[in-house]
């Protein structure tokens, strides 16, 4: 059973997997993209990072943080083991409708074709560029609505549960 945990994004099991998403993106596209990613964002009240955890082993992660009043960016989501992902971006969309978010925006570069293919098919549709990307032509932004989150919760559930 996986266990999805808020976890502080300075911990060692985040800064391990924060690293091999990093690793991976140097690999793909030449950087790390460290560049929009500030750990301390995902401190604040508005904002939130997870762990999903097998047997108290971090195997994916992800957050949100403040964007502007009614939206928040989705970061640094990734996973160890195929599948997983999908679990810590729909918890993270659940809590973002709790904390009264009315937008989700996320943005990834347009050569990582596998994140691009997952949140497609996860419901986010393309976007204008936003915030620091709106510069940047290789980066592809997408935005998902609460309505649009609350539509596939009515249709899935998830099998999780949360660490204590």
């Amino acid at each position: 059973m996986i266990e999805i945990c808020q976890a502080d994004p300075n911990s060692k099991q985040s800064q391990k997997l924060i690293g091999a998403l990093s690793a991976s993106l140097l690999t793909l596209s030449g950087t790390p993209a460290f560049e929009y990613f500030n750990e301390s964002e995902f401190n604040d009240e508005k904002a939130i990072f997870l762990l999903a955890k097998r047997n108290g082993i971090a195997i994916a992660c992800g957050g949100f943080r403040y964007l502007q009043p009614g939206t928040c960016e989705i970061k640094r989501v990734y996973s160890h083991q195929r599948g997983v992902g999908k679990w810590v971006l729909k918890e993270l969309e659940i809590l973002a409708l709790i904390k009264g978010y009315q937008h989700i925006n996320l943005a990834t570069r347009q050569s990582n074709t596998q994140a691009v293919q997952f949140y497609l098919k996860h419901g986010y549709h393309f976007t204008a560029p936003f915030g620091p990307y709106v510069h940047h032509k290789h980066y592809v932004s997408f935005a998902k609505t609460a309505t649009a989150v609350q539509q596939q919760l009515s249709t899935k559930k998830a099998q999780l549960n949360y660490c204590a």
